[in-house]
């Protein structure tokens, strides 16, 4: 298994939203150990790493230390320099939202994702607070009057799913760089989500125009993946360190290198515990699931299951709410 990236999360800026298929499952509570102490840890690291090293700071990206994170980030080469996701930001009026376009494109960021859910309603349900859809709107419009490029995301479900063609025609009105629907992950509370995961059935059913938006990665049936009988083994993956206030003391005089020893042991010692890909789909695969997914996305699922029904007590790599792992 070789290590191919190092990351550090510095969850220490709060979000605005409370979203159904949060990834961090953000409470209202920071967890991270201070923006000053993450930084200058994140500078040593940046320079010590052996691998590919990037940087994070929240839940969110609405702070009054989002333009020195983003000359920082370009500093030391992480893609937070030049790309933002703008979710959660607290309501500001237009010629505010305008000011912070202007702003972030004149930083050196070169792209934006703005995630909808759904039409206004659905909308505001979903992300857990009233008005966010018309936010988002007022976001996308200021950036394009910036000449920012924005790229719009959005789940699809089978909640959503025939909301979408029409949420798409609001997006004409607009100018976007992409649209991309994609198929809630099962981490954080999007395992609350599985039992609303797309079918094939209904994604039959949309118009082409709504198809087209659907991932660009092989997305199919739980049944489609069984009947083709291909497991692939990872051989790489990228590891992610979670700076909190009970770490920080310990890792702050770690050098890169040990601390990238100490989350691939981790990482080792979680998938040791659980078997290959080829057996779960054994013990837990539906050879009629009707259910759509990435090939990644299913096997989590499955690992997850197995690690409940086991009462592993490792820590769990796949939870990005702490240290975790992408394998791929």
């Amino acid at each position: 298994m070789k290590t191919v990236a190092f990351s550090m999360e510095n969850l220490c800026v709060p979000c605005g939203c409370r979203c159904r298929h949060c990834l961090l499952g953000f409470d209202g509570n920071t967890v991270g150990a201070g923006y000053e102490q993450g930084k200058a840890l994140a500078r040593r690291l940046a320079a010590e790493s052996p691998i590919q090293f990037s940087y994070y700071i929240g839940f969110c990206m609405d702070t009054p230390m989002l333009f020195d994170h983003i000359a920082f980030c370009r500093e030391i080469g992480s893609i937070g320099g030049r790309f933002l996701q703008m979710n959660g930001f607290r309501e500001r009026s237009y010629d505010e939202l305008e000011d912070l376009m202007e702003r972030i494109k004149s930083s050196g960021v070169e792209l934006i994702d703005l995630t909808f859910y759904g039409l206004p309603e659905y909308h505001d349900a979903f992300a857990g607070r009233r008005g966010d859809f018309s936010l988002l709107t007022k976001m996308l419009k200021a950036a394009n009057n910036a000449r920012l490029p924005v790229e719009i995301s959005a789940p699809i479900t089978e909640d959503n799913a025939g909301q979408l063609q029409r949420l798409l025609d609001i997006f004409s009105e607009y100018r976007t760089d992409s649209i991309s629907l994609y198929l809630p992950h099962a981490k954080g509370r999007g395992r609350f989500l599985e039992e609303k995961r797309l079918r094939s059935s209904t994604l039959e059913q949309l118009p082409a125009t709504v198809r087209e938006h659907m991932p660009k990665v092989k997305t199919q049936s739980e049944a489609q993946w069984l009947s083709e009988n291909e497991f692939p083994v990872p051989d790489e993956r990228q590891l992610t360190l979670s700076l909190t206030p009970e770490n920080f003391e310990r890792y702050s005089v770690m050098s890169a290198e040990n601390i990238i020893g100490e989350l691939e042991a981790l990482d080792d010692a979680f998938y040791a515990a659980v078997p290959p890909a080829a057996e779960l789909a054994k013990l837990y695969g539906d050879p009629s699931g009707d259910r759509l997914y990435r090939y990644r996305d299913l096997v989590l699922l499955w690992t997850k299951r197995y690690v409940n029904e086991n009462n592993i007590k490792l820590h769990d790599m796949t939870d990005e709410r702490g240290h975790f792992s992408v394998r791929y």
